[in-house]
């Protein structure tokens, strides 16, 4: 293994906080909906939603993507939620997901997405039946000639389309009219690096995993679509605010409250269905399964502030409760980082 010199130590260690310090370090938060008891689409719930998001001090959101429940939804009430997004998120970015199982419903949404005064969609890859890397390029080659005018976001998800990107593929995609980055959800950060070493300077690489938010901008990310953050924003926003500022101490910090928040709601992506909205709390939240527990969030009406609850069953059929709080419209108090008395 070749040895560096102390100084190239010190010259790349330096690059390496100038490149993080560049990046943009974008929070784009993938939003939740809401969904009534019977599994209707829920707009005034999920307006409390949007309005929740719109005001927790993040760049961006994503709507109608994996955390968004797309496959759940008809093509008349995605374009209605991206209405009701563009309207409600005035004040940030609003990328609306216009993938779906079939080119000719990708067309109705991106046209419900232009109608609703969007400018900028995602497309996931073509998903459940095989393409080869020619067909997904032909596939978004036509998707940017028809979304002329708007930026285009490929989103790329193998573990649920079945269908790989590679850097070659990308690369591609980058050079077609209005292509202007992508989500890579699944993936290691080592890929993320691979991207960017070979992308223009100016595609943006968003990650979807939201504990690599700070990890993902030294390697090249320029920033998190988080579902998290939807709920939990303030350990984002204030990672974002360390990033900006190179302050290292600091980064350290929020990554152990970053994890705290995505291990209490579980933020990887699963086949989840809707839970029963209790008495005075909102809908649209997921009870997800899984081998050892079977977490409930439930959004509580009485914003600013969310409780999340979780419930988990012990080996002797117990069930014990714990609550988490957060306010999006809060920083961190003076010396104090805990996320069970930050509201």
């Amino acid at each position: 293994m070749k040895r560096l010199h102390p100084t190239s130590v010190l010259l790349h260690a330096s690059l390496e906080r100038s490149s993080n310090a560049m990046r943009s370090h974008d929070i784009i938060t993938a939003v939740p909906l809401s969904f009534d008891q019977s599994g209707g689409l829920d707009l005034d719930g999920s307006r409390r939603i949007l309005e929740y998001v719109a005001a927790s001090g993040v760049q961006g959101a994503l709507v109608l993507g994996t955390t968004g429940e797309f496959p759940a939804l008809s093509i008349e009430e995605r374009n209605a939620v991206a209405r009701l997004s563009v309207e409600i998120l005035a004040g940030v970015r609003v990328i609306v997901h216009v993938g779906a199982a079939s080119r000719f419903e990708v067309s109705q949404l991106i046209r419900g997405a232009r109608d609703a005064g969007a400018t900028e969609i995602a497309v996931l890859t073509p998903y459940y039946l095989p393409a080869t890397p020619d067909e997904v390029y032909d596939f978004f080659r036509e998707v940017a000639s028809e979304a002329a005018g708007l930026d285009v976001y490929v989103y790329m998800f193998e573990a649920r389309t079945g269908i790989p990107v590679d850097a070659d593929l990308l690369v591609r995609l980058a050079e077609l009219p209005g292509v202007v980055g992508v989500k890579v959800s699944g993936e290691s950060l080592d890929l993320i690096s691979s991207f960017r070493e070979r992308l223009p300077e100016g595609f943006r690489i968003y990650t979807g995993a939201d504990g690599d938010f700070a990890r993902a901008g030294r390697a090249g990310a320029d920033g998190v679509i988080s579902g998290v953050a939807s709920a939990f924003a303030v350990p984002f926003v204030a990672m974002r605010d360390a990033l900006l500022a190179d302050d290292t101490g600091r980064i350290a910090t929020l990554q152990t409250d970053i994890d705290e928040v995505v291990e209490a709601v579980d933020g990887s992506p699963r086949a989840c269905a809707p839970s029963t909205a209790s008495p005075g709390a909102r809908s649209g939240a997921s009870a997800c399964p899984s081998p050892s527990r079977t977490p409930r969030c439930s959004r509580v009406s009485n914003a600013p502030s969310l409780v999340f609850t979780e419930t988990a069953a012990s080996d002797d059929g117990r069930r014990t409760t714990k609550e988490l709080q957060c306010c999006p419209h809060t920083s961190y108090p003076a010396g104090e980082r805990s996320l069970r008395v930050r509201c």
